[in-house]
């Protein structure tokens, strides 16, 4: 049997949110009828229940599932839907008023991609909205979002009330949380200038991410977003390089984007900027947790006979036994970012590039004192 081999609650979760064929080595544990009560607290856990309802309600045993279980999810489901139209109307509205103020940016990741890679938007679950900002355009963006509420908490303000230090975290950070100042339904909003921080050397330039950029319509709106090729780069970055397939949903995001626009991507762009930037082999070891999951082999396009040796039996064993057990959300996901990146980036050079950079990062005094006088602050008493 083999020591990666599904538990039937997650053979059955896989099934739901990704379709397809599963690896047949890894189902021998799967036959059995999944724990329910289980079952549901894995989907909260891979925030993947409006997909498993949906999923369930269409089998022909449907009505012999356990009643508490169908009747979470359903609600789960309902509650899910109403969420992705309010988003959508805010991102819409929010996207709108950056244009007319002639603000470079750009609606990303989950809000995004509930709406561009779903057949039905609120199967996609998301918990903010992010949208990219030309870095030099950052103050006239927080400007536009300020009127409608949302603003920096009081830790960063203080960062941003000085201008040289202002500099220090933008050169060295990647996205500035917004929280709702008066009465939003949507509760986060994040900015982003960057990929993620800058330290990890997986860096786009502005002018690389809106190459060629591609326009869709819902509602009534035209947007206008990064090409596809870029849409798989950040999606590799983010879901593979930052959160490490965490989740099912960042593996059910990767499946709809490729299936959609797979034959059409310049894999020649794909393979030139990864191997660039030192993330080529997390691209194939994502690709090949595709194909162990649903029998697509999307690493033909990148190069002949990949498919003998990714994805790896270690990236493979990690992912399924995270995805199984879940992993504790740390306070600082800082060191599993750095970990995962030392262990899986291409070549020397990329890993100690990375670590001087996680150095001298750590000895750029005139960020860290602000930051320390900040926290120093919290704890005086009174």
């Amino acid at each position: 049997m083999s020591d990666s081999a599904l538990s039937s609650n997650l053979y059955l979760l896989i099934q739901a949110c990704l379709g397809g064929n599963v690896d047949e080595s890894l189902c021998s544990m799967s036959r059995h009828d999944p724990d329910w009560k289980l079952m549901y607290d894995l989907s909260r856990d891979h925030q993947v229940s409006a997909l498993l309802y949906d999923h369930l309600k269409i089998l022909p045993h449907f009505e012999k599932i356990q009643v508490s279980c169908i009747d979470k999810l359903k609600q789960h489901s309902i509650d899910q839907a109403v969420f992705s139209m309010l988003f959508l109307r805010k991102s819409i509205e929010l996207n709108n008023d950056l244009a007319q103020n002639n603000v470079n940016a750009f609606l990303m990741k989950g809000a995004l991609w509930a709406w561009l890679l779903y057949d039905n938007p609120g199967l996609r679950e998301f918990g903010d909205i992010d949208f990219f900002l030309q870095k030099e355009q950052i103050s006239q963006g927080l400007d536009v979002l300020a009127r409608h509420n949302f603003e920096p908490d009081a830790y960063r303000k203080y960062l941003l009330s000085k201008s040289k230090v202002a500099k220090l975290y933008f050169d060295t950070d990647y996205q500035l949380p917004l929280t709702p100042t008066g009465q939003e339904m949507v509760q986060s909003l994040e900015v982003q200038w960057n990929t993620t921080y800058p330290r990890y050397h997986f860096s786009f330039a502005w002018d690389e991410l809106t190459q060629n950029m591609m326009s869709f319509t819902i509602s009534g709106t035209t947007l206008r977003v990064p090409s596809a090729e870029n849409q798989l780069l950040l999606m590799i970055i983010h879901h593979g390089g930052v959160e490490q397939w965490d989740k099912l949903k960042y593996m059910a995001d990767l499946v709809r984007l490729l299936r959609k626009f797979g034959e059409q991507i310049d894999w020649i762009y794909i393979v030139k900027v990864t191997k660039e930037k030192g993330f080529y082999n997390i691209l194939l070891e994502s690709l090949g947790l595709v194909l162990t999951f649903t029998g697509e082999n999307y690493l033909i396009f990148c190069d002949n006979n990949l498919e003998k040796h990714y994805p790896s039996k270690r990236f493979r064993k990690e992912v399924i036994n995270h995805w199984e057990n879940t992993r504790t959300k740390p306070v600082t996901k800082s060191w599993r970012i750095f970990y995962f990146n030392m262990i899986n980036r291409d070549r020397l050079s990329d890993k100690l590039s990375i670590l001087i950079s996680h150095l001298a990062y750590m000895l750029e005094w005139r960020l860290m004192i602000p930051k320390a006088r900040w926290y120093q602050k919290q704890t005086k008493p009174g």
